[in-house]
């Protein structure tokens, strides 16, 4: 070649871009130099563990024993989720009747009487020996009397006796063939 010519630059493969403009566009892959850690880039991994302990302790917080407050005809009683029933027993008395509710067993506590207008019954059903929920039902006290007649509570001492039994003609025939004289 001839003196003051400079040989032609090799071409890229039909890439238009020069050689500084290829250094360039790589720089970050070949870059010797080291990356500083600035304090925005300790952030980063901090709120995302921040982030995941809330989500942890969210996840499994477990709240107190939620109270459950009854008023009954032994006075205010409070009992807690998750108790036993022998404890419950031992706060509010013997129940007075037991069901069984699909996986759930279920106690009622209260003191039914015909001697009050109405009365209050506790349901208290456990699963697996603990307290889940408990329901309170208000019932109306009504009286069935020998006559047929139904009446509200409460009912005068002797009411129920007072009432009349109902008499039979002497020779009518009954309802399942005649009567013996």
């Amino acid at each position: 070649m001839s003196e003051g010519v400079t040989p032609p630059e090799p071409r890229m493969h039909g890439n238009p871009l020069s050689a500084a403009q290829h250094e360039y566009l790589f720089s970050a892959y070949t870059d010797p130099r080291r990356i500083r850690l600035r304090p925005r880039h300790l952030l980063y991994p901090l709120g995302a563990l921040l982030v995941m302990a809330v989500g942890y302790v969210t996840v499994t917080y477990r709240s107190e024993a939620t109270p459950f407050r009854m008023d009954t005809y032994r006075g205010l009683r409070t009992v807690h989720k998750g108790m036993s029933p022998q404890d419950v027993s031992g706060i509010l008395g013997p129940p007075v009747s037991r069901e069984q509710r699909g996986t759930q067993e279920c106690f009622q506590y209260g003191k039914p009487s015909l001697k009050v207008p109405s009365f209050t019954l506790h349901t208290l059903c456990y699963e697996d020996g603990k307290l889940l929920e408990v329901q309170q039902r208000r019932y109306n006290s009504w009286v069935v009397t020998r006559d047929g007649a139904i009446n509200p509570a409460p009912l005068e001492p002797g009411e129920l006796d007072a009432a009349p039994e109902p008499t039979a003609p002497d020779s009518a025939p009954g309802i399942a063939g005649p009567t013996a004289p």
